[in-house]
């Protein structure tokens, strides 16, 4: 069981699963592929998750939590707009327009309903409940907050109550155990977005794949001779 693993073990999970996404995504899109501007957008967000998990493993291994944290954050985002891309009527277009620099949050749904962060997060949430309490939990990272100050606290003396602060780029010391929970949380947001980014290729040129196959099949068939 994963809780029964060590640290080192969950990061080397993690770099699987990368390993996992490069070679499954390289299939999905082979040789000869007709690429859209939808696949250009893939495209980006599969770079995007690859390189964020590798710079999440880069934070941990350096006790570097605050930046770590916001990553997973930046993580969940990345699930969500390629989440919501099911849900525009022509997402090629959509995708032109954020290629061309359009803001995301200024696209709309095939409701009429701007593809704000908030919306992203429910639609996400509606199918993957937990991603609503990492986002909140995460986004304290991205701005400056309280969390800040928390992860700033080296120890303290409830005795003489008095708190010892560390000014420093690392984290204090702190036992392993403290890292679990987030780099799991960040190995469930990175296979997500795996999944929704390699079920959105399948979808589109594996689908296209079989017609061209039935397609040519049925095109060699002679016809039934009539009696």
């Amino acid at each position: 069981m994963i809780s029964e693993i060590d640290l080192a073990a969950r990061l080397k999970q993690l770099e699987q699963l990368e390993g996992e996404l490069i070679c499954k995504g390289a299939r999905s899109v082979g040789a000869g592929t007709n690429l859209s501007y939808a696949d250009f957008f893939i495209f980006g967000a599969l770079r995007r998750t690859l390189a964020q998990s590798r710079g999440f493993r880069d934070l941990i291994n350096s006790r570097n939590f605050p930046c770590a944290a916001a990553i997973l954050r930046l993580q969940i985002d990345t699930a969500m707009r390629v989440n919501v891309l099911g849900l525009i009527d022509d997402v090629d277009q959509a995708c032109r327009a954020v290629l061309d620099g359009e803001q995301f949050n200024r696209l709309k749904d095939r409701d009429g309903t701007k593809l704000s962060d908030a919306h992203l997060r429910r639609k996400l949430a509606e199918k993957h409940p937990w991603i609503s309490k990492v986002y909140e939990q995460t986004s304290n990272f991205v701005h400056l907050s309280g969390k800040h100050f928390e992860v700033s606290i080296a120890r303290t003396d409830d005795e003489s109550r008095i708190a010892y602060f560390q000014i420093s780029g690392h984290d204090p010391h702190r036992p392993e155990e403290t890292y679990f929970e987030a780099v799991d949380a960040f190995f469930e947001a990175t296979k997500l977005a795996g999944m929704l980014l390699l079920a959105f290729w399948m979808a589109r040129h594996q689908h296209e794949a079989v017609l061209a196959s039935m397609s040519k099949d049925s095109g060699a068939r002679k016809p039934p001779i009539k009696s």
